[in-house]
């Protein structure tokens, strides 16, 4: 190696070591290292579409937790029964059609005691564009996943999935307990792209993520949440505990729902966080 590239790679190296500080120091003076619960919401909106309307296919929030402790994944069932303002009583996936990220936000908070800090929506598209942006993603399918509906074909095994295989794998309901089943094969992927993706690699391709989270998502992220949280998770052990809240089925007038009990909840919930 020539002096100066020798000279220029460790130009390099301090700069983005001095970055990793600086971004330390502004997400402490900000409080990004205490603990935040950011909303995540899948949109069942078909490929091509991009004005994020319709049922929110999957509700989880990522409870960042202070530094040296554990994260969070929380699912929220998509299936709750909830009752909706002006509505009646409907499934929780039906708040964003009827209000939005405000009126989920503040299902959420009824039914959990979760105040959500920020969201972020995004639509199948977004979620196979980012996968893809990443390089894939390594999962093991521990039983067979053939669903029509979904475009699961997987024998069990391990593969590198594409942005697309990710999102048949994500969605697929083919199995014994269907949403619930989901619901683990959502948290899994989830945790499987923390673990596997959240890495220098990926630091270096932030411009190009936050591009494709401009375009195929809606949030209130600022470009300064991005950085840090993206921070905290690369630097976490990335351990993190996967639950979803407790329900129970039940039929009522000839629709499936899963009911929660809001105080079983947050007793759940209050047990797990603290």
């Amino acid at each position: 190696m020539s002096k100066i590239r020798s000279c220029f790679v460790t130009f390099i190296i301090l700069f983005f070591i001095g970055s990793l500080v600086f971004l330390c120091v502004l997400a402490s003076s900000s409080g990004l290292f205490s603990s935040k619960d950011l909303l995540f919401l899948g949109i069942d909106e078909r490929e091509g579409g991009s004005d994020f309307k319709g049922r929110t296919d999957t509700i989880v929030i990522l409870h960042v937790n202070k530094m040296g402790k554990k994260d969070m994944l929380i699912s929220i069932p998509r299936d709750t029964r909830v009752y909706l303002e002006g509505h009646g009583w409907n499934k929780i996936n039906a708040a964003y059609v009827y209000g939005g990220v405000e009126m989920t936000k503040s299902e959420i908070f009824e039914l959990t005691g979760i105040d959500v800090n920020k969201y972020m929506i995004i639509n199948f598209d977004g979620f196979k564009d980012i996968i893809d942006l990443l390089g894939g993603v390594e999962i093991t399918v521990s039983e067979p996943l053939h669903d029509p509906l979904s475009g699961a074909n997987f024998d069990p095994g391990t593969y590198h999935m594409n942005g697309e295989q990710a999102l048949s794998f994500a969605r697929c309901r083919a199995t014994a307990r269907a949403d619930l089943d989901r619901i683990d094969r959502q948290q899994y992927l989830l945790k499987a792209l923390i673990s596997q993706k959240l890495n220098l690699s990926a630091l270096l391709k932030l411009p190009e993520i936050i591009s494709v989270i401009n375009e195929k998502t809606l949030s209130d992220f600022s470009l300064l949440d991005y950085l840090t949280v993206g921070l905290i998770l690369s630097l976490s052990n990335k351990d993190m505990d996967m639950i979803t809240i407790p329900t129970k089925p039940a039929n009522i007038d000839g629709i499936s729902y899963l009911i929660a009990d809001e105080k079983e909840v947050k007793a759940f919930l209050k047990e797990h966080l603290d």
